[in-house]
């Protein structure tokens, strides 16, 4: 069973987003006017991104998702 998270991430400007695909991330969705976007990742891994993507200087902000994920059973 995969354990995932929901995660947002805001960002400054379009160029944040390609630093952010290359990261373990699954984008669903991204707001260009409100420079944010939302996907999904590993619960386990979630840490580690958090921190990597803090470091960034395109990334504002990173915070994990209220809302629950479904698991994903394989």
């Amino acid at each position: 069973m995969i354990d995932r998270t929901g995660i947002i991430v805001y960002f400054q400007n379009k160029k944040a987003i390609k630093i952010i695909e290359k990261f373990d991330i699954h984008i669903t969705y991204i707001n260009e006017a409100g420079k944010y976007l939302v996907g999904y990742c590993n619960k386990l891994d979630f840490p580690k991104i958090k921190n990597e993507l803090r470091q960034k200087k395109l990334i504002r902000k990173v915070e994990e998702s209220l809302i629950e994920m479904p698991s994903l059973e394989l």
